[in-house]
């Protein structure tokens, strides 16, 4: 082309890199420019290095918006976002029409203001974790792909950013709790002997290919999967439905399934069926409130709120958790003592209920100390002695008929309320239960949750109404007391006792666990322990002075625990959790979880008010 007509295309397109175009001037398409600038994008470098600190400071970046606020070209505007982008100085936050929105990283904001003119840039190399030993090792049953195995793993670590490592770290901690720690603890003695921080190193040192819990079969599959000796007995650990179905009835079915026949005779065989369905529905409600919660936050009770209410929200959970587990160790001193009373006395010892019951700290204190026991056998005794209590009523209904009963106790019908709450307290290991299945599991777990408390209340009305009617009004607040006195009956009081013996422990355990962290004790065992024995040993004694205390009336302590120290945490927590934590709940919503809250509320005035007038009043 002629020398002049060159020249007036090289002043186009310096007009168009300075901020726009002359009057009546020839427009460039997209195409055009961007294919005479592709390799003068640095045509200004004054104005380059300008768009590179002020781009940063903008709070929503788009080209257009860079345009109208520097004055400068689009080309230019987009391959500054785009050098911006690739450092990570900003971020893509979404896209609108067809444009991208940035906004600035909080992580590389610092270094906006850095002179980089290039368009590209290379990515940082990120850290990689350490290979331990036990992950160097080679098993040579394994043939050949035991070489090929060790080499990926070792050369192939996974790799994390400072950044996302520090996030995991803060996540666990806040997420960690001694209520969920102690489950864990009565499956691994090793885990009780971790620090925090060591728990989280085994967690961040799982491999990038291992995603969640999967069946064996799909892991060994793969090359890249490190099969040391902790991960193969975590993935052996994996819970099935049925391990789920079997913590659940474990969680609800204890000692207190020994109350419900009295407590139909205080509230009616009537009404006291009718006051057991309310009670299940309620809990049921609040348990599904509660997982809604988790679903969204993730954690623990305790963890949900601390994000609805702060710490005060953590601290009245973990509160009202260590009162619950107290009031079912002191229940279980008693019924311990008063079975064993009937024991000797059958084989004409007379030793009172209150030596027993002091007696009993000499076994509890050194089970306390333990860091790792089973509790099969007490589940193998409740099955048997559950049985036994069945036959033998419904024995005595085909010889003798039904005994007198009463439709509705007007008197006594307050202490039900609170040995129904009693009875079906389980909401502190649902979410333990569910975590410990995989995702698809987990969303199989409402369901099994519902047919288990629909089976419970089934089971628990026919177990209360049968033995009612078998033994009519004498009988006494532990069904076994009002059984006929052979053999049978005393082997099924012994074999429960025992259960209960080694129940008491594992009961324990999560408020132990929690009164140590509120003490600020080492969580490594190893570091004091000394200490924390002296701690639990005082905790022992302490449950056992509550237990002789209430020994003369154990249906109205057993009322009193209920009201007290299920109730929050089964009726009243878990709707506020969820109001607080969902932001955008519905009109009915919002009106029936106020009202659960104000019936739990209710029901802990009611029952404790009556409970302690009756108590005053009853004869010593």
């Amino acid at each position: 082309p002629p020398k002049t007509q060159q020249k007036t295309k090289e002043q186009k397109m310096a007009a168009a890199m300075a901020g726009g175009r002359g009057k009546g001037k020839k427009k460039w398409s997209k195409g055009k420019v961007r294919e005479k600038t592709a390799n003068k994008v640095l045509f200004d470098q004054e104005t380059y290095d300008r768009m590179l600190k002020e781009v940063p400071k903008m709070k929503l970046i788009t080209a257009s918006a860079v345009v109208e606020r520097l004055k400068v070209n689009a080309t230019l505007a987009r391959a500054a976002i785009r050098e911006l982008e690739v450092k990570g100085d900003i971020k893509v936050v979404t896209k609108h029409r067809c444009q991208l929105i940035y906004t600035r990283s909080v992580i590389h904001s610092t270094h906006a203001g850095k002179d980089h003119h290039r368009l590209t840039c290379p990515r940082r190399q990120e850290p990689v974790l350490a290979v331990s030993e036990e992950e160097k090792v080679i098993d040579i049953s394994e043939g050949p792909i035991a070489f090929r195995k060790a080499h990926l793993r070792i050369n192939n670590p996974p790799a994390m950013s400072p950044a996302v490592r520090a996030t995991i770290e803060e996540n666990v901690r806040n997420v960690y709790n001694p209520f969920i720690s102690s489950m864990l603890s009565q499956t691994s003695d090793q885990y009780e002997n971790l620090t925090n921080a060591q728990r989280i190193e085994n967690f961040l040192h799982t491999p990038a290919t291992y995603s969640g819990r999967r069946s064996v079969q799909s892991i060994s599959a793969s090359e890249l999967t490190p099969l040391t000796a902790a991960k193969r007995e975590a993935l052996s650990k994996e819970t099935t439905m049925g391990q789920a179905f079997l913590a659940l009835l474990k969680a609800f079915v204890g000692t207190g399934i020994l109350f419900l026949p009295q407590g139909f005779k205080s509230g009616g065989i009537v009404f006291s069926p009718i006051i057991l369905s309310i009670v299940e529905s309620l809990t049921l409600y609040a348990m599904f409130r509660l997982l809604a919660c988790r679903e969204l936050v993730g954690g623990s009770y305790s963890h949900i709120g601390e994000v609805a209410y702060g710490k005060w929200g953590s601290r009245m959970v973990q509160i009202s958790i260590v009162l619950m587990q107290f009031g079912f160790c002191c229940s279980y001193i008693i019924f311990v003592a008063q079975n064993m009373n009937q024991v000797l006395a059958y084989f004409g010892a007379n030793v009172s209920v209150g030596a027993l019951i002091v007696l009993q700290t000499v076994v509890y204190i050194p089970l306390s100390w333990i860091r790792y026991i089973s509790n099969l056998i007490a589940d193998v005794f409740i099955l048997y002695g559950v049985a036994y209590i069945l036959g033998t009523s419904f024995t005595s209904l085909a010889v003798e008929g039904i005994q007198p009963v009463q439709y509705f106790n007007p008197q006594d019908y307050s202490v039900f309320i609170g040995t129904a709450v009693f009875t079906f307290e389980g909401i502190g290991l649902v979410i333990p239960t569910q975590a410990s299945l995989t995702k698809d599991r987990q969303k199989q777990f409402p369901s099994l949750l519902v047919w288990t408390v629909l089976g419970l209340l089934t089971f628990y009305s026919v177990f209360a109404s049968v033995n009612y009617m078998a033994l009519g009004d004498p009988i006494q607040p532990l069904v076994l007391a009002s059984l006929p006195r052979n053999g049978w009956t005393l082997s099924v009081q012994c074999g429960w006792s025992f259960a209960q013996l080694l129940s008491y422990p594992l009961f324990l355990f999560p408020a132990v666990k929690i009164i140590e962290d509120m003490l600020q004790l080492p969580r490594r065992s190893s570091g004091q322990k000394v200490q924390k024995n002296v701690v639990r040993a005082v905790i022992v004694i302490v449950t056992v002075l509550i237990a002789y205390f209430g020994q003369e009336h154990l249906d109205l302590f057993v009322s009193i625990v209920g009201a007290v120290c299920c109730v929050p945490l089964s009726f009243i927590y878990p709707p506020l959790f969820y109001q607080k934590i969902m932001k955008h709940t519905t009109f009915m919503s919002k009106v029936v979880d106020w009202l659960v809250v104000f019936i739990g509320i209710g029901t802990f005035v009611f029952v404790t008010y009556s409970n302690i007038q009756k108590w005053g009043a009853a004869p010593l």
